[in-house]
């Protein structure tokens, strides 16, 4: 079993989102902090986009070892998915449901399974705990975003 504050930073992630989305006033949504980052609207709407990516490489790294997942282009993800228009309240629950699925499917997860490896078309080698740890970046990269808007 992997670390126990592991689990724990993924399960609390979207309840922290949901917080975080409750303070921000709407008429900041659609201001940027950074030219190089997405809106917050954007942002809420991209971490919930990545839940399903997350899970197909997890799935895919336990159950195909070897496998080559793709890369993809978040700001091109983002225009084709028009993130801009979509409400960060709705996207914050809808990526509070798909996190509960991605932290019950680590828990089936047999010890062997975390070290099995697969590789990514842009980072290369990857181990599912691996990623497991880079969702818990990922998640907190854009935390760290969305409290600038409080």
């Amino acid at each position: 079993m992997q670390s126990v504050y592991l689990f724990k930073g993924l399960e609390l992630a979207p309840a922290t989102v949901e917080r975080i989305v409750s303070l921000v006033p709407e008429s900041a949504y659609d201001t940027k902090t950074d030219p190089e980052r997405f809106t917050f609207r954007e942002a809420i709407a991209h971490l919930t986009d990545w839940e399903p990516i997350n899970i197909d490489r997890l799935h895919r790294g336990v159950n195909e070892p070897g496998c080559t997942v793709p890369g993809y282009d978040e700001g091109q993800r983002a225009i084709d998915l028009n993130y801009a228009a979509l409400d960060p309240r709705d996207q914050a629950k809808i990526f509070a449901a798909k996190r509960a699925e991605l932290v019950a499917y680590l828990r089936t997860l047999k010890d062997e399974d975390w070290d099995k490896v697969y590789y990514h078309s842009e980072r290369g080698r990857q181990t599912v705990y691996e990623q497991a740890v880079t969702i818990l970046g990922h998640d907190m990269y854009h935390i760290e975003q969305f409290t600038q808007y409080i």
